[in-house]
């Protein structure tokens, strides 16, 4: 387990932007959606949940691109098949294929697969919400994070979700690149979203944005 599980960080911040599977293919970034950046806007934090790029290609210049926002915080993630990739740590901006950000008080585990290392297998069907009837849900958190959350953010589905279980609330900021759901096309690009997840004074709210409300004025 050693490498898969981050160092907790804490992060002053309100407002944080949540980012996950957005799949460029340029090495610097420059190729992420302008929408992102318009959406996000005004952040004190971003918090990206992996798969930026490819098996082939990490993209990690997309994290620069999310640090003109705010500073980034990011995980480590498989990418699967026969010859599995684990992409690299990176100091402490990538750290873990889970890690705790402790924002206020408020302790954010941050993961691309819950169905992967680190702790127990959580199922997250293509559907994009996790199977949590009937099992101990801050048992397992416990052990995917070495220690309590209130707050998992996850990516890996490419659609948005918002759940609340055991008094956790689990959300998922969708791909903002290659979403999936309804009146999408699984594997077409398109502008799809990502998340905002408010911390004030311990209360925890999550807002999904649809990046087609953002369209940059040059499109």
């Amino acid at each position: 387990m050693n490498g898969y599980i981050g160092e907790v960080v804490t992060a002053p911040a309100r407002r944080i932007g949540l980012t996950a599977d957005i799949h460029c293919e340029e090495e610097d970034g420059s190729d992420i959606p302008a929408e992102v950046l318009e959406a996000l806007h005004g952040v004190d934090l971003v918090i990206d949940l992996g798969h930026t790029g490819s098996r082939n290609a990490f993209c990690r210049g997309v994290l620069d691109r999310l640090a003109t926002l705010a500073p980034v915080l990011g995980v480590r993630e498989f990418y699967g098949g026969d010859d599995a990739v684990l992409t690299p740590a990176e100091g402490s901006r990538v750290d873990g294929l889970a890690r705790v950000i402790d924002v206020g008080g408020v302790r954010i585990g941050a993961i691309h697969n819950l169905e992967r290392e680190p702790g127990p297998t959580i199922v997250t069907p293509p559907g994009g919400l996790p199977e949590l009837d009937g099992i101990a849900v801050r048992d397992i958190l416990a052990q995917k994070f070495a220690g309590p959350v209130d707050v998992v953010a996850y990516g890996g589905t490419h659609r948005p979700a918002s759940l609340m279980a055991d008094g956790v609330l689990f959300v998922n900021p969708g791909s903002p690149t290659y979403p999936k759901g309804p009146r999408r096309v699984a594997g077409e690009p398109a502008l799809g979203t990502v998340g905002v997840l408010t911390v004030d004074q311990n209360a925890v709210s999550f807002e999904s944005i649809d990046l087609t409300l953002w369209r940059s004025a040059d499109a």
